[in-house]
């Protein structure tokens, strides 16, 4: 049996590509098992890189978002499905959102940004817009760099975890966010990381003071 997700994924994480190889929404057992073994792979890669101590791998989560991200490039793809089965083809994540499940989500998530815009580019009332923006609304760590709505983000998960708070701030100065910059909840410990350095790498962050 040919494995299209998991090689929609390796694809994904290795060249930063979508490689579609049919239309295919179905996902067996021995597929999604090769997928979260290579994403175990790949979060222990980045892992390495990663300050204080990295969380613990969260296989589900990280299968929950590949599935996510590869049924929102066949919708993307194929535009084929009913507005009223959208909800059913991308359901939310079923469990706590967790620091593991962040971390472990953002391998496949952070790929959902640009299947976001692609589809606003194709169609401003692509039904599909307002569910792919609730998915970043509640995993705002992928969704760092566009605009979304954030009054009732939930940032507990990465401000109890320094390693996920770190990775919060300097994702957030890499893609020079200034409306996640503005939160009070990180306003400062952005200042802190930037340092002597706020005129040379992100001067704009100067005029929020």
């Amino acid at each position: 049996m040919p494995h299209y997700f998991y090689e929609t994924i390796y694809q994904l994480r290795t060249s930063e590509e979508i490689v579609l190889y049919d239309k295919f929404l179905d996902f067996n057992i021995e597929d999604e098992e090769l997928v979260k073994e290579f994403l175990q792979i790949e979060f222990d890669i980045e892992s390495e890189n990663h300050p204080f101590s990295t969380p613990a791998y969260d296989s589900e989560a990280a299968l929950w978002a590949a599935k996510t991200v590869y049924t929102s490039c066949q919708i993307l793809l194929y535009r084929e499905h009913k507005e009223t089965d959208l909800t059913d083809l991308l359901p939310l994540f079923p469990q706590t959102i967790t620091t593991e499940a962040i971390l472990s989500a953002d391998l496949c998530l952070r790929f959902l940004p640009q299947i976001l815009k692609e589809s606003k580019q194709i169609d401003q009332e692509d039904p599909v817009i307002p569910i792919l923006e609730r998915i970043l609304q509640l995993w705002h760590f992928s969704g760092i760099g566009i605009k979304l709505t954030l009054e009732d983000v939930d940032f507990y998960p990465i401000l109890m975890n320094p390693c996920l708070e770190q990775l919060y701030i300097d994702r957030v100065i890499e893609k020079k966010d200034r409306e996640r910059a503005e939160l009070p909840q990180i306003v400062e410990k952005i200042r802190a990381t930037l340092g002597n350095y706020t005129e040379s790498y992100w001067s704009e962050f100067k005029k929020l003071d």
